[in-house]
């Protein structure tokens, strides 16, 4: 009969692990044409197919203060970087890559650095930020996390945590020229 209770508990845990939300899966990539070291100001390209105005002004804003903590100015005129950003709802086939550490990489700019390429199945619902030099229109840095929209309860400031783990991966702070 114990055996039998025990047998009763796992599957009650297996099947309950199995309707919580997935852990968030935060990466990113950047390239090795980015001038990281000129960088200080940015504009925001429009929301691309974001159902709601509020999750775009949500998602902006979050990632704003996230500039903004590192240094770099919101500029209307001639900005350094655009940032674009969207959410897609199904899942996601997409190629990111294993680099170096790109605080080490913007130190060294190692013209020899080699990007691995490394293929990524991404669950539904994934954010993905990109940081794009205004001059060349070239991505120079993208972030992404997966399972964001896992959560049924989307609340005010929902993707504000989300963002900062998708920031955490860009340690880099504005230039500071004058």
């Amino acid at each position: 009969m114990k055996h039998f209770i025990g047998v009763l508990v796992l599957l009650a845990v297996v099947s309950l692990a199995g309707c919580m939300p997935g852990k968030l899966f935060v990466e990113h990539d950047y390239s090795y044409e980015g001038h990281f070291k000129n960088y200080e100001s940015f504009n925001f390209l429009e929301c691309e197919y974001i159902d709601s105005t509020l999750l775009c002004s949500d998602i902006q804003e979050a990632i704003r203060h996230q500039m903004e903590a590192r240094g770099y100015k919101v500029a209307n005129r001639a900005p350094n970087l655009l940032i674009s950003y969207n959410i897609f709802r199904n899942d996601l086939r997409f190629r990111g890559y294993q680099q170096p550490v790109i605080k080490d990489w913007v130190v060294s700019e190692d013209g020899d650095a080699t990007y691995k390429r490394i293929d990524y199945n991404l669950d539904e619902g994934t954010l993905m930020i990109s940081l794009i030099d205004a001059e060349t229109y070239q991505v120079i840095w993208k972030g992404y996390a997966s399972r964001v929209t896992r959560n049924p309860n989307f609340k005010n400031n929902y993707f504000k945590g989300i963002v900062r783990s998708i920031f955490d991966q860009y340690p880099l702070m504005a230039s500071a020229r004058k």
